[in-house]
């Protein structure tokens, strides 16, 4: 059985068991317990979680949310534009050095929230297509699933999923790792 492994944030914790019940046929979907959190911290947890998770065929990830916050108040992204393309960069190319070089990655976009105009979360979304492009990834578009119909999608925390929500973007996520399976 093919072995597919999630990273990312919170989202990705609530659509992981979901994606794994689509994908029962073909695959078995793990990721770490933990929270993924923001660019570079995934980055650096990989050396701690990849030895405790089946060695993947595929490898999904994301890092957004968490990275263009200012938690700080500082009146700066906790990690500006720069900094995230090259750390999502050096996931891209760690995951493949620790695994296999021609190891099949995702990079899910960041999905929407109920705060602010979205242009940070399109910026960041960008970022990542551009990275996916330069390191031969496919991206998961899990932004446009949420932003067709938030008010439906997004709860009352005005960040994460409803049920409806999960579902959509698991039924997304499992129809981009199946296709991706197959190649």
């Amino acid at each position: 059985m093919k072995q597919i492994i999630l990273l990312g944030d919170s989202v990705r914790m609530q659509y992981q068991a979901v994606v794994g019940r689509k994908l029962a046929d073909v695959a078995a979907v793990s990721g770490p317990e933990e929270n993924c959190r923001w660019s570079g911290y995934l980055l650096n947890s990989l050396r701690f979680w990849l030895p405790d998770l089946p060695t993947p065929d595929l490898v999904q990830w994301n890092a957004g949310l968490w990275d263009m916050g200012d938690d700080y108040q500082e009146g700066r992204h906790f990690y500006p534009p720069d900094l995230y393309e090259e750390t999502c960069h050096r996931i891209s190319r760690v995951l493949r050095k620790t695994v296999k070089p021609d190891l099949k990655l995702v990079i899910a976009t960041t999905t929407p929230t109920m705060h602010g105009d979205h242009k940070d979360i399109q910026l960041y979304n960008d970022v990542l297509r551009k990275v996916a492009a330069e390191e031969g990834a496919m991206i998961n578009d899990l932004y446009s699933v949420v932003a067709a119909d938030k008010d439906r999608m997004i709860g009352e925390d005005r960040i994460h999923l409803t049920a409806a929500g999960i579902e959509a973007v698991a039924e997304q996520t499992a129809g981009v790792l199946r296709e991706m399976l197959k190649q």
